[in-house]
């Protein structure tokens, strides 16, 4: 009786597998968006960046300084190796004579010492006080290096080319170089302020957003002094201080505008799920699939919302299709080609999506609808842990 039980238990534990329809998933990163505080209008689609500083020194300028400088050190060069001969032959005349008075009064000094007797002359030499002669090494003359041309240090230098500035502002979700809006932004020059031996500072900064000829906004910045360094500013360099503010400030104003104005790009990662399709019964789950993993992929990329609207308008048609084949499911029937395995794959597949697009209305609808089949989906513990992980972050949609 033993071995055919087992033989039946082998039986429907492979009739059970055979009809438990497997689930396989890909991982896929995205950019996700957020929302800025002040929309622009519809009709926005460009723009374009101007930054206004009050520095008008050039890379070219400080080259050129820099060559000048180097042609009168070549014309100095003789009267410089000149003076450099005379100084030697001073330094060696003054050498000379100061060997003969030190030799003088070596002279002079071991007259005393011969004249004490055998026993004090031993005591200061084991004391080491005895007369010593020591000659100063002579002069060497070393001759001025020939002046060589260095190209100039241009980081210590207070140079912006205000285009440069300009085009390291990117605001995401449209595209740069039209002129729907404009964004000014006006650097003044940077003051320093002495108090109680501390440096502050201010730097005030202007900044338009411009549709045509009306300013939709504006708002200016550091206006009031803000400590810079325990330290008077008689001991600090200004230039380092102030070229590092500038760029602080270009950074700030980057994050303010896309915090305001622009769509913020957010590296995100999206699971989507399909079924095993080993004998080609789930080919409309597998391309939808890969059409999904697609789309997601070219969201990866920064780009105009106009493009990204019409991947989402992809990703909608997705949707669509999974809806389809979800009103296909037997819940009942556990051999069905559409069987519950495949209703949670589709399930979890449009709740996901559904929170990356932050389409909470349809997020809601399709949690609704899988509730009210919790009871066929039967659920393991971790696709409980899963549901209630998207539940949440559907609730904070």
């Amino acid at each position: 009786m033993k071995k055919p039980t087992l033989f039946a238990l082998l039986i429907l534990i492979y009739s059970a597998n055979s009809y438990c329809q497997k689930s396989l998933s890909e991982s896929v990163a995205y950019l996700d968006i957020k929302s800025p505080k002040q929309p622009l209008s519809n009709i926005i689609k460009t723009y374009s960046v101007i930054v206004e500083t009050p520095y008008k020194l050039t890379a070219k300028d400080v080259q050129a300084k820099s060559k000048i400088d180097f042609e009168k050190e070549k014309v100095n060069y003789n009267n410089k190796l000149k003076k450099s001969t005379v100084e030697f032959e001073e330094r060696l005349k003054n050498h000379d004579e100061e060997v003969v008075k030190i030799e003088e009064r070596y002279k002079m000094e071991m007259e005393q010492f011969k004249k004490l007797s055998l026993i004090e002359r031993l005591a200061l030499s084991e004391q080491g006080k005895e007369p010593k002669l020591s000659i100063p090494s002579k002069p060497t003359y070393i001759q001025p290096s020939e002046p060589t041309y260095k190209e100039p240090d241009l980081t210590k230098f207070l140079i912006f080319d205000n285009k440069v500035l300009a085009d390291g502002v990117m605001v995401y979700g449209y595209e740069k170089g039209g002129n729907d809006v404009t964004f000014m932004i006006n650097i003044t020059k940077m003051v320093f302020q002495d108090n109680g031996g501390q440096t502050f500072y201010n730097q005030p900064t202007n900044l338009k957003v411009l549709q045509g000829m009306e300013v939709i906004h504006e708002k200016k910045f550091d206006e009031g002094f803000q400590f810079l360094t325990a330290t008077s500013s008689n001991t600090i360099n200004f230039d380092y201080y102030e070229k590092n503010n500038v760029l602080k400030i270009m950074k700030n104003m980057s994050i303010y505008i896309n915090e305001q104005f622009g769509y913020t790009p957010i590296p995100s990662t999206i699971k989507i799920e399909y079924p095993k399709n080993k004998k080609r019964k789930y080919d409309v789950l597998e391309n939808t699939k890969i059409k999904s993993v697609t789309i997601y992929k070219k969201l990866n990329r920064i780009t105009s919302l106009q493009i990204r609207e019409k991947f989402i308008a992809d990703l909608i048609q997705v949707k669509g299709i999974w809806k389809e084949e979800l009103s296909k499911i037997d819940y009942k029937d556990k051999k069905a080609t559409m069987n519950v395995a495949v209703a949670k794959i589709i399930f979890f597949n449009l709740l996901r999506v559904n929170i990356s697009l932050k389409n909470k209305e349809q997020a809601e609808k399709t949690l609704e609808l899988m509730q009210e089949k919790l009871i066929d989906l039967d659920l393991s513990n971790d696709q409980k842990r899963t549901l209630t992980s998207l539940e949440e972050q559907i609730y904070t949609l």
